[in-house]
């Protein structure tokens, strides 16, 4: 598009559509190392060659690396119109066109033109104070407060999925060495054997998704969120005049906090 054909909508069409994007490839990269998994605990019970299931292997875990980084690579794009468009709507500063329209000439035809009214609408803001400091202080509230309880959200559910994965792994481990009492001695060891691999695959699958960090990042984003917000209430409940300088401080803390934080 030519930049006099960029308009504000632009912006929450680049967001939508780069963070769509990058959540499909960070989809592709979790189902890539849920393959690898299964073709561990096949190649454990069904004996199948080293060689070939090192070869396909390989190629998996340079897939999810693939896969890992272009979904970075669309998130940061996607952090980079969002700041853009929060000093836009906020502060009312002119949008730049030149470089909105440079970002787009670099994709393909029609980049844009799927984007839905729903993906649009998650980066609207509810305030309708005129553009100034205190408009951005109440955007930067709006989405700390949706990033808050999201981000506790995950906490509780990648907690549950750890606190089961360990249980399970657990209760397999407890069943089997039960079993060893009722199997035979020349069998025992291959018993064991296959247990331990599934066990040791499955442990290196929750490592290899990084769910114990994502764990972390997100409850370190929720207590990040909250700080912001009692930074904006305390600003917002002030008689004092609210200077741009310290709106601006609160809008970069939270934007970095932001960028660090887990898709």
């Amino acid at each position: 598009l030519p930049p006099m054909n960029i308009d504000l909508q632009t912006l929450p069409k680049i967001i939508g559509k780069t963070y769509r994007k990058a959540k499909r490839w960070y989809e592709a990269y979790l189902a890539c190392q849920l393959c690898v998994l299964l073709l561990t605990v096949v190649s454990i019970l069904a004996r199948l060659n080293p060689n070939f299931v090192a070869v396909i292997a390989f190629l998996a875990i340079l897939a999810t690396e693939g896969f890992r980084w272009r979904s970075d690579h669309w998130k940061s794009h996607g952090e980079w119109a969002k700041r853009k468009w929060e000093s836009v709507d906020g502060l009312g500063v002119p949008l730049d066109r030149e470089t909105v329209a440079d970002w787009l000439a670099a994709k393909p035809e029609g980049f844009l033109a799927d984007v839905t009214p729903e993906e649009i609408q998650g980066s609207e803001f509810d305030s309708r104070k005129p553009r100034g400091p205190l408009r951005l202080v109440e955007n930067i509230r709006e989405s700390a407060w949706w990033s808050k309880h999201v981000s506790q959200r995950m906490v509780v559910f990648l907690g549950a999925v750890l606190a089961l994965v360990l249980v399970v792994a657990f209760i397999t481990l407890t069943i089997s060495i039960a079993a060893l009492k009722d199997t035979k001695v020349e069998q025992s060891g291959a018993l064991v054997q296959n247990v331990g691999g599934i066990i040791c695959s499955v442990l290196a699958f929750v490592v290899s998704i990084n769910l114990i960090r994502l764990l972390a990042d997100f409850r370190e984003f929720a207590l990040t969120s909250k700080d912001i917000l009692a930074r904006c209430d305390q600003v917002l409940g002030s008689t004092a005049t609210l200077e741009e300088r310290d709106a601006l401080f609160i809008a970069h803390d939270y934007q970095i906090a932001r960028s660090s934080a887990p898709l």
